[in-house]
């Protein structure tokens, strides 16, 4: 039961890219994703955070579209949204402008299948009820 071996360094396979198709524009395109590790994770929270005043106080909060979009640019891979010729042929500087240009050509539902396969590629997926039955095991 004390077995510390299954969490040594090595243990831990290093996660493989992802490919997915995804609708944009209409058409269906082949993309790659890779989960961001926690740390990067948590470094999109600090960069989405907010600060809110209410009732006189701070109140800081995470700008959930912000991290939600951070996330899509970290985690998809192809397209790299961070390719400066991509950029350029989209009349764009910065890999959030891209995205930006792209969502304004893309349908509520396309963008928010894009968004959904990068919340479930970082593990956000499981429902409540998943984790409890997960837990009851």
């Amino acid at each position: 039961m004390n077995n510390f071996e299954d969490f040594l360094m090595d243990s831990f396979e290093e996660v493989e890219e992802i490919e997915r198709e995804i609708t944009i524009g209409g058409k269906k395109k082949k993309m790659k994703f890779k989960p961001i590790s926690a740390d990067k994770g948590d470094e999109l929270r600090k960069k989405c955070k907010k600060v809110k005043l209410v009732k006189g106080q701070k109140m800081i909060e995470t700008d959930q579209d912000k991290f939600v979009s951070n996330q899509i640019i970290e985690t998809t891979i192809y397209p790299d949204l961070k390719n400066s010729e991509l950029q350029k042929a989209w009349g764009v500087i910065g890999a959030e402008e891209l995205l930006s240009a792209m969502k304004s050509r893309m349908t509520d539902g396309e963008y928010a299948d894009w968004s959904s396969t990068v919340i479930e590629i970082n593990g956000y997926d499981k429902g409540m009820q998943e984790l409890v039955e997960e837990a009851k095991n």
